[in-house]
């Protein structure tokens, strides 16, 4: 871990901060092999004898004030009493002082169950493709690259499922010797609810394959995916409506039955599913659909200099908390020209731990390699990260995707 401040001097005091008028900050960096200065950090395998504090329950760390049988809390201030065994790691000797008493900057681990038990243990990493079919063969052709550079980038024994949403939400099983789609309906009126749960379409079991034994057949069900056809349009178009301009995009829905579909095996079968949503244009279908009206985008292009938009809806917000709920993250991928309303999709990404990605087009989209830069840099879950400072300072606010799961 490193931790870099915005400045290079502290304020030494509230005054002074307050007078400078300059903002001060840390920027924190969890899977930095080596800490601000460049140096390693002090490892060691005994992280459950690692005292706390009785007041805050934070860490002993080299900061703290020690006695010979005490040690004061360097973020409260309590002092707190050292049992005979610590107090005998702690007894200075030179180089035998534990890993913690040597740097600020310590990896501990944990005693972890062994044999049989551990490797049941052992979470399967999930991830589940959403496909807009309400795009072009462009569209497609990339998203399938990016898809395949993602099964080269993907853990052996991860699951893997396919979905395509547009007007209809459609399942892919490729566990079988070809690839079968099961479709269901999202009604134009639609409160997320579908008629049917993806459940009783096809068992999750079916869904989620192994990329160990099914990376091929993964590969031929990318293969038969195709754009909504015309007349698939034309019938489910609203009224007045042009069908070429206003493809159906039943997104809203498509994810949210997605996240409660995978949320029935959270804790069981994975710890934590991602979800690589690929949009062509606006959610305009069911629930989640956005404003894009010529009006309202005008209004907003000529205040886009003095006017930070707001969520049209707190639909994708709400998302967001089902999904941190489910164990599950959301990487959004917009591949569009047109107003999009990214101010209200972000939220979905960002609040859940995912990341989002814009691409005005896709013939200078770098979608492939960002996508596999994404799954090949490392990223935790099932993790608690605390940010805590001493009493002289308060943390007013966090910017980051780290999300409580």
């Amino acid at each position: 871990m490193a931790v870099r401040a915005s400045l290079a001097c502290f304020p030494s005091d509230p005054a002074l901060h307050a007078a400078c008028g300059m903002p001060w900050g840390v920027a924190i960096t969890p899977f930095s092999a080596t800490d601000e200065r460049g140096f390693p950090p002090a490892t060691g395998t005994e992280g459950h004898l690692l005292p706390r504090c009785q007041s805050c329950f934070a860490y002993f760390n080299l900061l703290c004030p020690l006695d010979r049988w005490s040690w004061n809390c360097a973020i409260c201030g309590a002092e707190n009493d050292l049992s005979a065994d610590a107090a005998a790691r702690y007894a200075r000797d030179g180089g035998h002082d534990p890993p913690e008493m040597r740097s600020a900057f310590v990896d501990l681990l944990l005693p972890v169950e062994e044999g049989e038990a551990a490797a049941a243990a052992a979470p399967t990493p999930v991830y589940v493709a959403a496909i807009d079919l309400s795009s072009s063969e462009e569209f497609l052709e990339l998203v399938k690259s990016a898809l395949q550079a993602a099964l080269e980038a993907l853990l052996p024994g991860s699951l893997f499922g396919l979905l395509t949403f547009s007007s209809k939400i459609g399942l892919y099983d490729v566990q079988g010797p070809i690839p079968i789609v099961k479709n269901v309906f999202i009604p134009p009126d639609s409160d997320g609810a579908l008629q049917v749960d993806l459940e009783d379409i096809m068992p999750l079991c079916s869904f989620l394959a192994s990329i160990d034994s099914c990376k091929d057949r993964i590969t031929e069900a990318l293969e038969t995916i195709k754009p909504m056809s015309s007349w698939e349009v034309a019938a489910n178009a609203h009224d007045g409506q042009d069908h070429v301009l206003h493809h159906i995009r039943g997104f809203g829905v498509a994810l949210d039955v997605l996240i409660n579909y995978l949320s029935s095996e959270y804790g069981n079968a994975f710890e934590l599913a991602r979800i690589f949503a690929f949009l062509s244009g606006p959610p305009n279908y069911g629930a989640g659909q956005l404003d894009i009206n010529e009006d309202q985008n005008s209004g907003k292009a000529r205040g886009a200099d003095h006017i930070l938009l707001q969520e049209q809806t707190s639909f994708y917000r709400n998302l967001a908390t089902s999904a941190v709920q489910a164990g599950v993250c959301v990487d959004l991928f917009a591949i569009t020209n047109e107003y999009t309303d990214l101010t209200s999709l972000k939220v979905l990404s960002v609040e859940s731990g995912g990341s989002l990605f814009l691409y005005s087009s896709t013939d200078e989209s770098t979608l492939p390699q960002d996508i596999y830069k994404m799954l090949s840099r490392p990223y935790a879950f099932g993790c608690v990260m605390r940010l805590r400072t001493s009493s002289q300072f308060k943390i007013v606010d966090s910017v980051n995707t780290l999300r409580d799961m």
